[in-house]
């Protein structure tokens, strides 16, 4: 890494790390600090998810359209902000972290919903690259009522992507988990690089706990195989089944393996394959399943996966097990497939945690 790069980082971050975060930690004794205050402590600092936002169109249908000159009744829709770090940001809000969004947005009249969602949520988009003349992602998604799949359209942004410029204005002694989504891979890397030097440059006391990195591998797109490039660098990777499929990846096993093959020693591998559930693998190589937790109906697929990562940031950001954490997730996504958008996942939450 080059030194100039780190020496534009220059701010100071102190925290204790507690005892049941060790299981996703690097082995390092200066970190061992013991005290039940950490998953305090994280609760004050902040949760960036950093990605795209999109204006989604959701359709609830009785059936996927025929491709005939006719027209269809649809029982349901609403406007939806979707993208998977907007999504995941979401679940983070709803379960109770302090979240920030980082990515660019619209101000035009057609995105005002997406930021004002973000504001009801309670989600700050302080950081982000406004732009006027610029209308942002959009997509129409059509939900089959009779399984729940949904069928996405989506037209290509005509906002920029993040910059590393955007990037460095953050004070990042504000954040104690930052999420990346799979996109945008030579800027992203760079953006973990930096955190990374942060991270390094914290010698103030005691050594303090990092700024935790994940970037998610999750939608095959042409350049995808590129994302491998980034696993090195995060501290804990999510792996879809749709991913490894695409890697031409047999089987959760295979998957946890040969990704264990890319990322750090001190990383953390959590796969999420559908119906099985969800596999993790702690860096000193345990690894540990959650089932899955269907609903009694499937209504609505959309988002489940990003609010999984969601759920599962939220647990362990909160010095929470590696299995405690995909467990919570799977119960979060699970329920979140059998109901129409996310409104009652904060009571979902609630009896789980038996509030």
């Amino acid at each position: 890494m080059a030194e100039s790069r780190c020496l534009t980082l220059s701010s100071t971050f102190v925290i204790e790390q507690g005892s049941q975060t060790s299981a996703f930690l690097p082995a390092d004794d200066s970190l061992q600090a013991a005290g039940s205050d950490q998953s305090l402590t994280n609760r004050d600092l902040k949760v960036l998810s950093v990605g795209i936002a999109v204006l989604d169109s959701v359709y609830v249908v009785n059936s996927y359209p025929v491709e005939e000159d006719v027209k269809e009744l649809a029982p349901y829709h609403r406007w939806h902000r979707g993208g998977n770090a907007s999504n995941t940001a979401t679940a983070l809000a709803i379960l109770g972290a302090r979240t920030e969004f980082l990515g660019t947005l619209s101000s035009s009249k057609i995105a005002s919903f997406v930021v004002d969602d973000f504001a009801r949520r309670g989600i700050s988009t302080e950081h982000c690259v406004m732009y006027d003349q610029l209308s942002g992602p959009l997509a129409v998604v059509l939900t089959n009522r009779q399984n729940g799949s949904r069928t996405i359209i989506h037209t290509d942004s005509d906002l920029p992507e993040l910059s590393l410029e955007d990037f460095r204005r953050l004070d990042l002694s504000q954040y104690s988990w930052i999420h990346f989504e799979g996109r945008n891979v030579q800027t992203v890397a760079r953006m973990i690089e930096d955190v990374d030097c942060w991270n390094d440059r914290q010698t103030t006391g005691v050594k303090p706990m990092p700024v935790r990195v994940s970037v998610e591998l999750e939608r095959p797109r042409a350049w995808q195989e590129e994302i491998m490039a980034v696993a090195p660098l995060a501290d804990v990777v999510f792996v879809s089944k749709d991913f490894a499929h695409f890697m031409k990846w047999e089987g959760v096993d295979q998957t946890l393996a040969a990704v264990a093959e890319h990322v750090k020693p001190s990383a953390t591998i959590i796969v999420t394959w559908g119906e099985q559930g969800a596999v993790a693998r702690s860096p000193d190589g345990v690894v540990v399943k959650s089932p899955s937790f269907p609903p009694e109906e499937v209504l609505e697929t959309l988002a489940a996966g990003d609010t999984f990562v969601g759920a599962v940031v939220y647990s362990l950001n909160c010095g929470n097990t590696l299995l405690d954490a995909i467990t919570l997730g799977c119960q979060i996504a699970g329920a979140k497939v059998g109901m129409y958008g996310v409104d009652g996942l904060q009571e979902v939450h609630r009896k789980i945690m038996g509030k």
